[in-house]
C-alpha cells in the first residue's frame, strides 16, 4: 500500500471510529456522504464495529442471554447444525478443522440462535452468514449481528417455506425484464428461472458467488442500505456478464452452471459495485413488483410480501446532502448526538 493509500485509509479509519461513537445509525444513513464513504469500502480494522452500529445489533443484546441460550438442552434440530458446520467454509483456515475452535464456535452461534428463534431454528444458509460475522468479530457479537441481520433486514427469508426468496426470485425476473430484456428473454427461452440461482447468491447473502474483496464491500453496503443492495448486486452481475450468457451459453446447463459458479475475474469489487449503483433502481419498483407477486403470479400467489417490504426499510433512500465528495474534515455541525433510545431439515447444497 502506498503512502498515500494509507493515509487515506488511516483518515477513513479515524472518520468510521468518530461515526460509531458520536452518532446514531439513523442519522447516518439519511446522509449521502455516508453512503458515498460506505460504497467507498470500510476499512477492515473497523468494519466489526461499524457492521453493528450500523444493523442495531445493541438493540437486540441482553446481558448475559447468549450464554444461556449456549447452555439450553439439546434440540433436534442440532444433528442437522452438526452435519453442515464442515460444509459451510470447508476452504477457509478458520473453519477447516473439525475439532478447531472455528467450527465450535460457528457450531456454538447456530446452536444459540436456533435456542433463540424456535419458530425458524435454522436454515442452510445461516452457516454461510454466521462463518462470515466470525471472520470479523467475537462469538458473542457474531449471534447478536446475526440475529439483527435476520430479524431487520433479511425477514422472511429462512422460513419453512422460504417465502421472500421466491416472491425475490419473481422481482428479479421482472426487474431484468425491464433492465436487460434480451438476457431476460434467452435465460427465458431456455427455462432458466431466477430461483434457479437467487437461492444461491441471496440466502449465503453472495457469500458463495463473489471474491472474498467483493462480498465485505457488498455487505458493507447492505448494513447501510438494506436489502436493496442485493437487487442491484443481481442486476449487476447480469450486465457484467450478459455478452458471455448470450454468446457463450445457448442451453439451460451451460447457464446454470455459469451463473452458480461465475469466474472472480468478472466480479472484482470496484467492477461490481460501479456496476451496481449505476443501476436506477427505486424501492417503488421493488415494492410494486411485490405486490404483484403475492396476488398475481402463480407460483408466489398468497406469499406474504410483507417481510419484503419491512426489509426495505432499513436503508433510508431519502438522502440529505451537506456538501460532495468524501473530504469532510470533522463530524461537527449539523451531526447530531446519539440517541437514548426457518426450519428447513434438508440439507442439501447450494452448489
Amino acid at each position: 500500500m502506498t503512502s498515500k493509500l494509507m493515509k487515506e485509509y488511516r483518515e477513513n479509519e479515524l472518520k468510521w471510529l468518530s461515526i460509531v461513537n458520536k452518532l446514531d445509525a439513523g442519522t447516518v444513513k439519511k446522509d449521502a456522504k455516508f453512503k458515498k464513504l460506505v460504497r467507498s469500502g470500510i476499512p477492515a480494522s473497523v468494519r466489526s464495529r461499524v457492521w453493528q452500529f450500523l444493523a442495531g445489533s445493541n438493540d437486540y443484546r441482553k446481558p448475559n442471554q447468549f450464554n444461556i441460550l449456549v447452555q439450553k438442552p439439546r434440540t433436534k434440530i442440532y444433528d442437522v447444525i452438526e452435519r453442515d458446520i464442515a460444509r459451510c467454509y470447508p476452504d477457509h483456515t478458520q473453519f477447516m478443522d473439525k475439532n478447531g475452535q472455528g467450527q465450535k464456535d460457528l457450531s456454538m452461534v447456530l446452536k444459540a440462535y436456533s435456542q433463540y428463534n424456535s419458530h425458524l431454528e435454522y436454515c442452510q444458509g445461516m452457516g454461510r452468514l454466521a462463518g462470515l460475522m466470525l471472520m470479523q468479530m467475537t462469538v458473542e457479537d457474531t449471534f447478536w449481528l446475526l440475529v439483527a441481520t435476520i430479524d431487520r433486514y433479511m425477514n422472511g427469508y429462512f422460513t419453512p417455506t422460504l417465502s421472500q426468496l421466491r416472491i425475490d426470485a419473481y422481482i428479479i425476473g421482472q426487474l431484468l425484464k425491464d433492465h436487460n430484456p434480451k438476457l431476460a428473454q434467452h435465460l427465458e427461452s431456455n427455462d432458466v428461472l431466477p430461483i434457479m440461482y437467487i437461492a444461491q447468491w441471496f440466502l449465503t447473502a453472495f457469500t458463495m458467488t463473489l471474491p472474498w474483496d467483493s462480498v465485505l464491500r457488498v455487505w458493507d453496503a447492505f448494513y447501510f442500505e438494506g436489502i436493496k443492495v442485493f437487487y442491484r448486486v443481481s442486476l449487476a452481475i447480469m450486465d457484467i456478464c450478459k455478452d458471455h450468457l448470450l454468446n457463450n451459453c445457448p442451453t439451460n446447463s451451460e447457464l446454470l452452471a455459469f451463473l452458480l459458479h461465475i469466474p472472480h475475474e468478472y466480479l472484482q469489487p470496484n467492477t461490481l459495485l460501479e456496476a451496481a449503483f449505476r443501476i436506477n433502481l427505486s424501492k417503488t419498483d421493488i415494492k410494486r413488483y411485490a405486490k404483484r407477486a403475492g396476488s398475481e403470479d402463480a407460483t408466489t400467489s398468497g406469499l406474504p410480501f410483507e417481510h419484503g417490504i419491512k426489509n426495505l426499510q432499513v436503508g433510508n433512500s431519502n438522502s440529505t446532502f451537506y456538501g460532495h465528495g468524501l473530504g469532510f474534515k470533522s463530524l461537527g455541525g449539523k451531526i447530531s448526538k446519539k440517541s437514548s433510545n426457518m426450519n428447513i431439515k434438508d440439507t442439501s447444497s447450494f452448489e
